[in-house]
């Protein structure tokens, strides 16, 4: 790329535009701070779009012979500066490339205006010119017809699209890529929730439909917006709604059985970040007379892709996934209306991509053909254009990344799989215009383990403070038995699996590397010598590994609670005999039913007479006691939250039903106290006591709001 002479004048790039005049950057119109270095770095570099700066050249311009000054501390600083001030990133960079130990590039497309040229005085020196443009101009056409075979595409540049208070999620373009339609939960307002369309490159959108209204799709001739929408009082019968483009009256086309993903907790349907994967999103074929959703035919089938007619509302079954798993959903039909991709869940956290060829008449042709094998996280696919690729979500349930796979021969033989890095991490809801166009909803979800001091009684001593913390996950903490040392789940790899630190957080050393299924929720044994942790995959399944390293054994198929105090058992849950009870097994060694009337969730306690577990019955989950050795069970606590709950010498913390709150219950006095509380989010995944009682850890949720992101530059 050459050279931009625009002294004078604005430069533009992405929503930024840079004033060399006044010395200013702006963020759409709106002055954003940087002066002195920084910025004269920053013109520096968008004088001369894509061609290395050196670091010599900067400092010849900036720092001349003479000044003392520490230059590379200068140079480094004001490269931080401006990467502040845009928003960019060194590890994945949008704006500005460092190449070590040579200097810095501008790497984003950049409009600049030329300013006008001044006449000359002599007529001799204007035909001079006049003959020299002239040449260069039919030099420049043969330059740029030949150039254009072998210049490398502009790099992707991610743009928001929404940045309003609250999440944004479910984008679906208009037919000629210019408006967008999604869904928003109004942010603070709860009463502006509702679908909205944005015209790109403008502010303000306009609301189509009020409510908790969700994951629409545009149809292909522009006239119509399916869309979904919760039955009032249910969270599972859901009403398939057409509206107006233009808006108007809704018309309820069916009313479906939905099936919420199992990779999602119900408490999370309410943050449109995750509704997407929630409540499965359609999909329309090329004609506009076929709309692709997900149902559950039945309470005992698994979820499977159904087509409605957009005329009649008449429903098909499309898929027949095996029975014993979750199901099929997430439909995407391929932009010619003869394939449709869809996602197939066969475990907790496991997805793959299957595609199944249609007839003309929209009935399948010959059995689904299995496309990804990763056996990890897998979420909306979308189809580019040609038909030749398709992009989804995958990895990290909770944080996944932006891939593509090539369709070698079409439509049903996978080619090359690449993650597209520039979309970062928190992908979810991905949509692609017949334009080329790429918007999807960002929602990176961010968890750190907080450490509570605790007084001699078990109450809070003082304020929580943050212990462990990444951009990523990190949940599920364990003290080791001598405290010494923490066991957790985080997802800071790439992939969820089990790490060991100090008890002061430091030196963190990921201990496992399954690379694909949903790994959390260690448990030390009492000697410190072992770790038991869960991996979710096809089935449940507990392993145990070395505290130091090393390679992890099976132990059972199940859900793990916890190790018996003498180190000889370890309890798990299971429906190996039809209910969910619990079981405990030898590290080697066959399992013994513990449980007959229903119980998961184990744990001893301290003096390793009693055994604690719960019982989960219409939605509501009770904790009970009996004697380790048998014998009759008693109910200590009429409901609480599910998922976590530890037994400590004093007493027993657990989380309240609704999440919001950690309580401690008193074996000395069988009363209840609120130990911490929440007020905008639930406290996440995890809870544990130190081996002396003075430490309570658990994991707690950043702000994870979500926007939508555009990707100009796109193919």
């Amino acid at each position: 790329m050459g050279s931009v002479p625009t002294e004078g004048r604005a430069i533009r790039f992405g929503v930024y535009e840079v004033d060399l005049a006044a010395g200013e950057l702006r963020k759409r119109g709106r002055a954003v701070k940087l002066q002195g270095q920084p910025f004269q770095i920053l013109a520096m570099l968008l004088r001369r779009p894509g061609e290395v700066v050196s670091r010599e050249e900067l400092q010849q311009a900036l720092w001349p012979s003479g000044t003392f000054v520490e230059f590379e501390h200068g140079v480094n600083t004001a490269i931080r500066k401006i990467r502040e001030a845009l928003g960019d990133s060194a590890d994945n960079p949008r704006f500005i490339e460092t190449l070590p130990r040579k200097g810095y590039r501008f790497i984003a497309p950049v409009n600049g205006i030329r300013p006008a040229l001044q006449a000359p005085a002599r007529r001799s020196v204007v035909m001079w010119a006049l003959a020299s443009i002239a040449a260069a101009a039919v030099a420049g056409a043969v330059w740029l017809y030949l150039s254009r075979f072998d210049q490398p595409a502009p790099s992707p540049l991610v743009v928001p699209l929404t940045t309003y208070p609250g999440s944004e999620c479910d984008p679906s373009f208009s037919p000629d890529g210019n408006q967008v339609v999604f869904a928003w939960d109004g942010g603070d307002k709860a009463d502006a929730a509702g679908l909205y369309v944005k015209v790109i490159g403008t502010d303000a959108p306009v609301r189509l439909a009020a409510g908790r209204a969700f994951a629409p799709a545009w149809s292909p001739d522009g006239r119509w917006i399916v869309f979904a929408r919760a039955l009032p009082g249910s969270e599972t019968i859901v009403q398939v709604l057409l509206i107006p483009a233009t808006g108007g009256f809704e018309r309820k086309l069916a009313e479906i059985k939905a099936a919420p993903s199992p990779d999602f907790l119900p408490q999370t349907i309410d943050d449109p970040a995750t509704r997407a994967e929630f409540w499965p999103p359609f999909s329309w074929d090329s004609t506009a007379k076929w709309i692709a959703g997900t149902a559950k035919p039945s309470e005992s089938e698994p979820t499977a892709v159904f087509l409605l007619s957009a005329t009649t509302g008449e429903k098909r079954k499309l898929t027949s996934p095996p029975t014993g798993i979750p199901g099929d959903g997430l439909p995407a039909f391929a932009p010619d209306g003869r394939a449709l991709l869809f996602v197939r869940t066969r475990g907790a956290h496991i997805r793959d991509l299957y595609l199944v060829e249609l007839s003309r008449d929209f009935r399948p042709n010959g059995e689904p053909v299995r496309l990804t094998f990763e056996n990890r996280f897998v979420g909306k696919p979308v189809w580019m254009p040609d038909g030749r690729s398709i992009l989804f979500p995958a990895g990290s349930v909770h944080n996944p990344s932006l891939w593509r796979l090539a369709l070698t021969r079409l439509p049903s033989r996978p080619g090359k799989l690449e993650r597209l890095a520039f979309a970062g991490f928190g992908v979810t809801s991905p949509a692609v215009s017949r334009q080329d166009s790429l918007a999807y909803s960002l929602a990176p979800f961010d968890t750190d383990i907080w450490r509570l001091e605790l007084d001699d009684t078990g109450r809070a001593a003082k304020l929580a403070t943050k212990l462990i913390v990444s951009t990523r996950i990190d949940h599920t903490p364990q003290y080791s038995p001598d405290g010494r040392r923490i066991a957790f789940g985080s997802d800071r790899s790439g992939n969820h699996e089990i790490w060991v630190s100090n008890s002061d957080g430091s030196n963190a050393m990921k201990l496992t590397s399954f690379d694909g299924p949903y790994v959390a929720d260690p448990r030390w044994s009492p000697d410190g010598r072992f770790i038991a942790f869960g991996a979710s995959g096809e089935q449940s399944t507990v392993y145990a590994i070395s505290s130091d390293g090393g390679t992890p054994g099976r132990v059972v198929a199940g859900s793990l609670d916890g190790w018996s105090r003498d180190g000889k058992w370890i309890y798990f849950s299971s429906d190996l005999k039809g209910n969910h009870e619990l079981w405990k097994v030898p590290v080697n060694g066959n399992p013994v039913q513990v449980t007959r009337r229903g119980g998961t969730g184990g744990v001893e306690s301290p003096d390793g007479r009693f055994l604690y577990y719960k019982k989960t019955a219409n939605g509501v989950t009770s904790l009970w006691k009996a004697p380790v050795e048998g014998g009759e069970e008693v109910r200590i606590l009429d409901s609480f939250d599910d998922r976590y709950f530890v037994v400590a010498e004093r007493g027993i913390y657990f989380l309240t039903s609704e999440g919001k709150r950690i309580q401690f219950y008193s074996f000395a006095t069988r009363k209840v106290e609120t130990v911490a509380e929440f007020q905008k989010f639930n406290c996440a995944w995890g809870l544990s006591v130190s081996p002396d009682g003075r430490q309570l850890l658990y994991s707690f949720p950043e702000e994870h709001d979500s926007d939508l992101m555009l990707v100009e530059n796109f193919r």
